[in-house]
């Protein structure tokens, strides 16, 4: 990621320790101002809030109405705003959100590397261009390269989480919350084993994944609540927080099975599989993906997959809409 201008370490910081462990995960502001140590937020989806809204509970605002219109615009900046703007707030404020990232860049020789690597791509990717091309041509080349890379790259990360029918998990220390806090009207109230959002099952326990609700849709559904009637067997109930079961829930396949997808998206297109197994190299996933669908179907775990890049790509607009819809139509009813 270096000689492409991106910091290899602030990815680590991003994509491994914000996104893997517990993926589409919201701390609530409420929860946050308690100052518990488990306040957590998936940097790798949800950084770019406040621009677009993707998380049921985040704080809306009027343009998100218009979201699913300006959003395939925005991807385009990806690229850019990562090399530019992200990898230059982390290692001057050495935090990614509840990440501290003071064991990489307090080391000098990585903030050496770090600028070192950004100084020598520039000079290839525009200072080379420029010298062959001209100033004008040399910037366009630069600039369409990187629109390019981040639509592309932002289209093939969004649909795996952001997208209609996944699910979007939330931490609360206190282990409850509260109607007022639930997305759409949800009831979840912690009397009512049925409703809550905390599992009450005996097979929670006491620690950091009692803290996780279940992850629930836009429309504030369960996804597992439905897969997990069709399990009969007591020993093969799954807890709704369980950590594999989260990952299912809050992942998305498209295009299963397809070498040509997987080899394209680099095992992007296998995304569940990429969650549960993610030392495992890409070019694997097409060898394990229906070993994984099968035993999703056998435990009664969700396994959400689109036929087409372009039926994920559609769903996710969709719910981009209904999450700035949301935002309009409560606007409306507090008028």
């Amino acid at each position: 990621m270096d000689m492409i201008g991106a910091s290899a370490f602030t990815w680590q910081f991003q994509h491994m320790l914000g996104h893997h462990p517990y993926t589409n995960l919201l701390t609530t502001s409420e929860s946050a101002s308690e100052g518990s140590d488990l306040i957590e937020s998936d940097p790798d989806v949800f950084s770019s809030y406040p621009f677009m809204k993707m998380h049921p509970h985040h704080t809306v605002s009027w343009y998100h109405a218009y979201q699913h219109l300006y959003a395939p615009i925005l991807f385009a900046f990806m690229t850019l705003a990562k090399v530019f703007q992200q990898d230059i707030e982390i290692i001057t404020s050495k935090k990614l959100y509840h990440i501290d990232c003071h064991c990489r860049y307090d080391d000098v020789k990585n903030v050496i590397r770090f600028w070192l690597m950004k100084a020598l791509s520039m000079v290839y990717m525009v200072g080379l261009p420029i010298y062959f091309q001209g100033l004008k041509g040399g910037l366009l080349l630069f600039f369409v390269g990187h629109f390019t890379c981040g639509e592309v790259l932002a289209t093939m990360f969004i649909v795996n989480h952001v997208i209609d029918g996944v699910a979007f998990a939330q931490v609360d220390p206190s282990g409850g919350i509260s109607k007022a806090d639930a997305p759409n009207g949800v009831d979840t109230d912690n009397d009512d084993t049925d409703d809550s959002d905390v599992d009450a099952d005996d097979n929670d326990e006491k620690n950091d994944l009692a803290y996780i609700h279940r992850p629930r849709t836009s429309q504030g559904l369960n996804p597992m609540e439905a897969t997990q009637k069709t399990v009969t067997s007591p020993e093969r109930k799954v807890p709704f927080n369980d950590w594999a079961a989260v990952q299912c829930q809050t992942s998305v396949n498209w295009s299963k099975g397809s070498w040509f997808w997987n080899h394209v998206s680099g095992g992007l297109n296998h995304q569940i599989e990429h969650h549960l197994f993610p030392s495992i190299c890409h070019t694997n996933y097409v060898y394990i993906q229906d070993v994984v669908e099968e035993t999703c179907r056998e435990f009664g775990v969700p396994y959400q997959s689109e036929d087409t890049l372009w039926s994920a790509y559609g769903k996710m607009l969709k719910h981009l809409k209904i999450m700035g819809g949301a935002s309009t139509n409560e606007n409306k009813k507090n008028v």
